[in-house]
């Protein structure tokens, strides 16, 4: 049986808590087992698992991408999710009990993908109306970025075209790492005025960790394949028929998860595959009609 260290975890934090150990040093005990557990049979498993969901996308009559990146810098996942990371750092890491394994929700990666596919439109209504034909309109939506506010109205509503599995690693040496963030500027749980009120106080987390293979299964439609190119030709890229790999690209630079502002989450290509070509189920498309700060 293969030990499962979110248990062990518990354990160490329930023997820490009744022997009052003080909450700084049990954190550095929590960090030293995670760091120090091996996750490789997990991910020869979930390796295998990602398999027939690939094989079961291919059997419905999709494109299979099958694309594998390492992790660039530090990631986190689901930092605001109430999982087992959360009663321990005060902030919490997306986590499978059952595969005992951190992973990337498929629908985070979807919304990843569209968010910067609009980004890059730039307030084109005909680039942004490409991306809702691919993920799906819905009947009435409202998406907000730092300079525009975007309306989006479906006249003959759909489901997204692209299907993306959960994301999980399948190779690294160390899984998971400690991470030191000092928060300069609050005090007191307040903003303060100046760098000089500041009060930093050093936060012990866990991330994971650099150098990490995650495999990124996503199937997409026959439909979307043009609408892709389309959408790449009004953002000035010439890609073809591989133009669905520009916003892929993107985000492993951009970041993926939290904190890519601060440099977390960005990933290296390593490797990819197209599994099928093999389409047997169309699906209807929506028409949308998208208005950029008040305009049609």
């Amino acid at each position: 049986m293969l030990r499962n260290c979110i248990l062990d975890l518990i354990n160490i934090y329930v023997d820490g808590v009744l022997n009052n150990l003080d909450k700084d040093e049990l954190k550095k005990e929590l960090i030293k087992n995670l760091t120090s557990c091996s996750f490789s049979e997990k991910m020869v498993k979930v390796n295998e698992s990602l398999d027939e969901g690939l094989n079961a996308l291919r059997s419905l009559g999709y494109c299979v991408i099958d694309i594998k990146a390492r992790t660039k810098k530090k990631l986190y996942v689901g930092v605001s999710e109430i999982s087992p990371f959360y009663l321990f750092f005060e902030t919490g890491l997306m986590w499978n009990l059952a595969l005992d394994l951190p992973y990337i929700p498929g629908s985070t990666i979807k919304g990843i993908l569209r968010s910067y596919m609009i980004d890059l439109c730039r307030e084109n209504e005909e680039c942004i109306s490409y991306v809702y034909q691919i993920f799906g309109i819905p009947e009435n939506e409202r998406h907000r970025s730092e300079n525009v506010e975007i309306y989006v109205t479906g006249l003959d509503y759909s489901s997204s075209l692209l299907v993306a599995l959960d994301s999980y690693p399948i190779s690294g040496d160390k899984l998971l790492a400690g991470n030191i963030i000092t928060q300069h500027y609050f005090k007191g749980g307040k903003v303060v005025e100046n760098e000089y009120q500041a009060n930093p106080t050093p936060l012990l987390r866990v991330a994971i960790n650099e150098g990490v293979t995650f495999r990124f299964v996503i199937g997409m439609h026959h439909d979307a394949i043009s609408l892709f190119q389309e959408w790449a030709n009004s953002i000035g890229y010439k890609g073809g028929s591989l133009s669905f790999f520009v916003p892929i690209l993107y985000a492993f630079r951009q970041g993926i998860g939290a904190k890519t502002s601060r440099d977390y989450g960005e990933f290296n290509f390593e490797d990819f595959s197209l599994v099928s070509f093999n389409f047997t189920r169309p699906k209807k498309l929506g028409k949308v009609r998208v208005r950029v700060n008040g305009r049609r």
